[in-house]
Protein backbone atom coordinates (compact mmCIF):
# COMPACT_ATOMS: atom_id res chain seq x y z
CA UNK A 1 0.00 0.00 0.00
CA UNK A 2 1.37 3.49 -1.25
CA UNK A 3 0.12 5.85 1.51
CA UNK A 4 0.93 9.18 1.34
CA UNK A 5 1.15 11.44 4.73
CA UNK A 6 -1.66 13.90 3.80
CA UNK A 7 -2.85 16.16 6.47
CA UNK A 8 -6.44 16.39 7.21
CA UNK A 9 -6.92 19.60 6.17
CA UNK A 10 -4.53 22.41 4.67
CA UNK A 11 -4.98 26.20 5.32
CA UNK A 12 -3.09 28.88 3.43
CA UNK A 13 -2.65 32.29 4.16
CA UNK A 14 -3.37 34.81 1.45
CA UNK A 15 -3.98 38.15 0.13
CA UNK A 16 -6.36 39.08 -2.48
CA UNK A 17 -4.23 40.93 -5.01
CA UNK A 18 -5.90 43.99 -7.53
CA UNK A 19 -5.73 41.34 -10.61
CA UNK A 20 -7.97 39.07 -8.86
CA UNK A 21 -10.82 41.58 -7.86
CA UNK A 22 -12.90 43.16 -10.15
CA UNK A 23 -14.12 47.10 -10.99
CA UNK A 24 -16.03 46.57 -7.46
CA UNK A 25 -13.06 45.77 -6.11
CA UNK A 26 -14.13 42.47 -5.08
CA UNK A 27 -12.87 38.83 -5.55
CA UNK A 28 -14.15 37.37 -9.41
CA UNK A 29 -15.69 34.49 -9.42
CA UNK A 30 -12.74 33.14 -11.79
CA UNK A 31 -10.35 34.15 -9.12
CA UNK A 32 -12.07 31.83 -6.42
CA UNK A 33 -11.85 28.85 -8.24
CA UNK A 34 -8.36 29.89 -9.76
CA UNK A 35 -7.25 29.72 -5.62
CA UNK A 36 -9.21 27.04 -4.94
CA UNK A 37 -7.51 25.11 -7.94
CA UNK A 38 -4.73 26.00 -6.25
CA UNK A 39 -4.83 24.79 -2.89
CA UNK A 40 -5.91 21.18 -3.53
CA UNK A 41 -2.58 20.81 -5.11
CA UNK A 42 -1.07 22.71 -2.19
CA UNK A 43 -2.68 20.22 -0.34
CA UNK A 44 -1.81 17.04 -2.03
CA UNK A 45 1.51 18.03 -2.97
CA UNK A 46 2.34 18.60 0.82
CA UNK A 47 2.14 15.06 0.98
CA UNK A 48 3.87 13.90 -1.77
CA UNK A 49 0.73 12.93 -4.39
CA UNK A 50 0.56 16.09 -6.55
CA UNK A 51 -0.48 16.42 -10.01
CA UNK A 52 2.54 15.15 -10.94
CA UNK A 53 2.93 12.11 -8.93
CA UNK A 54 -0.84 11.33 -9.98
CA UNK A 55 -0.01 11.68 -13.68
CA UNK A 56 2.65 9.19 -13.09
CA UNK A 57 0.75 7.17 -11.98
CA UNK A 58 -1.72 7.29 -15.32
CA UNK A 59 -4.71 9.11 -12.90
CA UNK A 60 -6.04 13.12 -13.09
CA UNK A 61 -9.31 14.72 -10.91
CA UNK A 62 -11.47 16.62 -13.30
CA UNK A 63 -13.95 18.73 -12.00
CA UNK A 64 -17.65 17.68 -13.04
CA UNK A 65 -19.52 20.31 -10.75
CA UNK A 66 -19.05 23.08 -8.20
CA UNK A 67 -21.26 24.89 -6.01
CA UNK A 68 -20.19 28.07 -3.73
CA UNK A 69 -22.25 30.52 -1.01
CA UNK A 70 -20.83 33.70 -1.16
CA UNK A 71 -21.66 35.63 2.62
CA UNK A 72 -19.15 38.74 1.70
CA UNK A 73 -16.87 38.18 -1.07
CA UNK A 74 -13.13 38.97 0.17
CA UNK A 75 -11.85 42.56 -1.40
CA UNK A 76 -9.07 43.85 -2.79
CA UNK A 77 -5.70 44.11 -0.27
CA UNK A 78 -7.81 42.06 2.33
CA UNK A 79 -6.16 38.84 4.40
CA UNK A 80 -7.80 35.60 4.13
CA UNK A 81 -7.38 32.49 5.14
CA UNK A 82 -8.12 29.66 2.37
CA UNK A 83 -8.98 26.17 3.92
CA UNK A 84 -9.31 22.99 2.31
CA UNK A 85 -10.10 19.17 2.82
CA UNK A 86 -10.60 16.30 1.20
CA UNK A 87 -14.23 14.99 2.22
CA UNK A 88 -15.67 11.95 1.12
CA UNK A 89 -16.51 10.42 -1.94
CA UNK A 90 -20.15 8.92 -3.42
CA UNK A 91 -20.25 6.69 -6.63
CA UNK A 92 -17.38 8.18 -9.30
CA UNK A 93 -17.26 11.31 -7.41
CA UNK A 94 -15.01 13.12 -4.71
CA UNK A 95 -16.27 15.72 -2.62
CA UNK A 96 -13.70 18.46 -1.40
CA UNK A 97 -14.54 21.59 0.45
CA UNK A 98 -13.62 25.01 0.44
CA UNK A 99 -13.96 27.93 3.07
CA UNK A 100 -12.53 31.44 2.82
CA UNK A 101 -12.31 33.07 6.15
CA UNK A 102 -11.85 36.34 7.54
CA UNK A 103 -8.79 37.71 9.80
CA UNK A 104 -11.32 37.12 12.95
CA UNK A 105 -12.03 33.40 11.46
CA UNK A 106 -15.27 33.78 10.07
CA UNK A 107 -16.66 32.83 7.11
CA UNK A 108 -16.88 34.57 3.73
CA UNK A 109 -17.19 31.80 1.06
CA UNK A 110 -17.78 28.23 1.54
CA UNK A 111 -17.72 25.84 -1.71
CA UNK A 112 -17.94 22.13 -2.27
CA UNK A 113 -16.47 20.60 -5.84
CA UNK A 114 -16.90 17.58 -7.00
CA UNK A 115 -14.07 15.60 -9.04
CA UNK A 116 -14.10 12.62 -10.93
CA UNK A 117 -10.87 10.38 -11.18
CA UNK A 118 -9.89 9.39 -14.68
CA UNK A 119 -7.11 7.59 -16.40
CA UNK A 120 -4.74 10.13 -18.19
CA UNK A 121 -4.43 7.98 -21.62
CA UNK A 122 -8.14 7.25 -22.29
CA UNK A 123 -9.94 9.65 -19.68
CA UNK A 124 -12.01 6.47 -18.84
CA UNK A 125 -13.45 7.02 -15.27
CA UNK A 126 -11.60 5.41 -12.36
CA UNK A 127 -13.88 4.13 -9.00
CA UNK A 128 -12.46 5.80 -5.89
CA UNK A 129 -11.77 2.35 -4.98
CA UNK A 130 -8.72 3.07 -6.99
CA UNK A 131 -7.62 6.45 -5.09
CA UNK A 132 -7.71 4.34 -1.00
CA UNK A 133 -4.37 2.86 -1.98
CA UNK A 134 -2.56 6.82 -1.15
CA UNK A 135 -4.69 6.80 2.21
CA UNK A 136 -6.35 9.74 1.77
CA UNK A 137 -8.79 10.44 4.42
CA UNK A 138 -12.38 11.00 4.58
CA UNK A 139 -14.05 13.13 6.68
CA UNK A 140 -17.92 12.64 5.86
CA UNK A 141 -19.11 14.60 8.71
CA UNK A 142 -17.40 17.15 8.15
CA UNK A 143 -19.22 19.95 6.09
CA UNK A 144 -19.49 23.64 5.39
CA UNK A 145 -22.45 25.46 5.09
CA UNK A 146 -22.59 24.74 1.61
CA UNK A 147 -24.54 22.07 0.36
CA UNK A 148 -23.28 19.75 -2.57
CA UNK A 149 -23.70 20.56 -6.41
CA UNK A 150 -26.97 19.49 -7.29
CA UNK A 151 -28.01 18.61 -11.01
CA UNK A 152 -31.15 20.68 -12.57
CA UNK A 153 -32.93 21.32 -15.04
CA UNK A 154 -32.29 24.40 -17.61
CA UNK A 155 -36.17 26.18 -18.54
CA UNK A 156 -36.83 26.63 -21.91
CA UNK A 157 -37.17 29.98 -21.89
CA UNK A 158 -33.38 30.64 -22.39
CA UNK A 159 -32.41 32.66 -25.69
CA UNK A 160 -29.53 33.56 -27.31
CA UNK A 161 -26.45 35.10 -25.46
CA UNK A 162 -24.10 35.29 -28.14
CA UNK A 163 -21.02 33.32 -28.71
CA UNK A 164 -17.83 32.91 -26.64
CA UNK A 165 -14.43 31.65 -28.55
CA UNK A 166 -12.09 29.59 -26.99
CA UNK A 167 -9.07 31.40 -27.61
CA UNK A 168 -5.28 30.27 -26.59
CA UNK A 169 -5.17 32.55 -23.59
CA UNK A 170 -8.50 30.32 -21.89
CA UNK A 171 -6.74 26.95 -22.36
CA UNK A 172 -4.50 25.55 -19.11
CA UNK A 173 -1.75 22.50 -19.31
CA UNK A 174 -4.30 19.97 -20.00
CA UNK A 175 -5.34 21.99 -23.05
CA UNK A 176 -8.53 22.38 -22.24
CA UNK A 177 -10.57 25.63 -21.51
CA UNK A 178 -9.68 25.94 -17.63
CA UNK A 179 -12.60 25.51 -15.40
CA UNK A 180 -12.10 28.88 -13.60
CA UNK A 181 -13.17 31.27 -16.82
CA UNK A 182 -16.27 29.56 -17.18
CA UNK A 183 -17.23 31.52 -14.55
CA UNK A 184 -16.22 34.72 -16.16
CA UNK A 185 -17.95 33.48 -19.20
CA UNK A 186 -21.14 33.27 -16.73
CA UNK A 187 -20.81 36.49 -15.72
CA UNK A 188 -20.42 38.07 -18.87
CA UNK A 189 -23.25 36.75 -20.53
CA UNK A 190 -25.62 37.43 -17.42
CA UNK A 191 -28.92 38.82 -18.41
CA UNK A 192 -29.01 42.31 -17.11
CA UNK A 193 -24.99 42.26 -16.63
CA UNK A 194 -23.39 42.14 -13.62
CA UNK A 195 -22.71 45.82 -12.61
CA UNK A 196 -24.52 47.65 -9.56
CA UNK A 197 -24.75 43.51 -8.22
CA UNK A 198 -23.48 40.64 -6.55
CA UNK A 199 -23.72 37.09 -6.63
CA UNK A 200 -25.10 35.01 -3.62
CA UNK A 201 -24.64 31.94 -4.65
CA UNK A 202 -23.63 30.11 -7.67
CA UNK A 203 -23.45 26.40 -9.05
CA UNK A 204 -21.10 25.09 -12.72
CA UNK A 205 -21.96 21.94 -14.26
CA UNK A 206 -19.05 21.26 -16.74
CA UNK A 207 -20.00 18.84 -19.15
CA UNK A 208 -18.01 18.43 -22.06
CA UNK A 209 -14.45 19.93 -22.42
CA UNK A 210 -13.67 22.73 -24.94
CA UNK A 211 -10.72 23.65 -26.65
CA UNK A 212 -8.90 26.50 -28.23
CA UNK A 213 -10.73 27.98 -31.55
CA UNK A 214 -14.39 26.37 -30.81
CA UNK A 215 -17.31 28.85 -30.16
CA UNK A 216 -19.64 28.18 -27.63
CA UNK A 217 -23.07 29.14 -28.68
CA UNK A 218 -24.42 30.56 -25.50
CA UNK A 219 -28.04 31.12 -23.76
CA UNK A 220 -29.29 32.75 -20.98
CA UNK A 221 -31.89 33.67 -18.82
CA UNK A 222 -33.94 34.20 -15.60
CA UNK A 223 -35.79 31.64 -13.77
CA UNK A 224 -38.65 34.95 -12.80
CA UNK A 225 -38.68 38.23 -12.50
CA UNK A 226 -36.57 39.15 -9.47
CA UNK A 227 -33.05 38.71 -7.96
CA UNK A 228 -34.20 36.07 -5.60
CA UNK A 229 -34.64 33.37 -8.93
CA UNK A 230 -31.96 31.85 -10.35
CA UNK A 231 -30.39 33.68 -13.28
CA UNK A 232 -28.89 30.68 -15.92
CA UNK A 233 -26.20 30.55 -18.66
CA UNK A 234 -25.21 27.86 -20.63
CA UNK A 235 -23.00 26.85 -23.27
CA UNK A 236 -22.87 24.52 -26.24
CA UNK A 237 -20.17 23.46 -28.06
CA UNK A 238 -20.22 23.43 -32.22
CA UNK A 239 -21.05 19.86 -32.61
CA UNK A 240 -24.41 20.16 -30.09
CA UNK A 241 -23.95 18.72 -27.26
CA UNK A 242 -23.70 20.89 -23.57
CA UNK A 243 -20.39 22.18 -22.79
CA UNK A 244 -21.67 23.73 -19.00
CA UNK A 245 -24.20 24.99 -17.30
CA UNK A 246 -24.00 28.14 -14.74
CA UNK A 247 -26.76 29.03 -12.06
CA UNK A 248 -26.52 32.00 -10.19
CA UNK A 249 -28.19 33.65 -7.25
CA UNK A 250 -27.97 37.56 -7.35
CA UNK A 251 -28.66 40.70 -5.03
CA UNK A 252 -27.91 44.31 -5.13
CA UNK A 253 -24.79 45.29 -4.13
CA UNK A 254 -23.69 45.72 -0.82
CA UNK A 255 -21.84 49.26 -0.29
CA UNK A 256 -18.23 49.16 0.38
CA UNK A 257 -16.97 50.93 3.04
CA UNK A 258 -13.58 52.86 2.91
Amino acid sequence: MDAYPIAPDYTWEIRINSFETGPDRRLRLSSQLKLQQEVGELHLSAGGLGYEELYRRGMAFVLTRTRSRILRAPVMGEAVRLRTWHRDSHGPRFYRCYQFLDGEGRSLIDSVTAFALVGVENHRLLRPTVFEQFGLREQPQRRGDCPDPAKWKLPDTLSPAGERRVRWSDIDCNGHLNNAVYADIACDALPGGMEGRQVLEYSIAFVHEATEGEALALRAGVGAEGEAFPHWVAGDLPDGRRCFEAQLFMAPAAVQKG
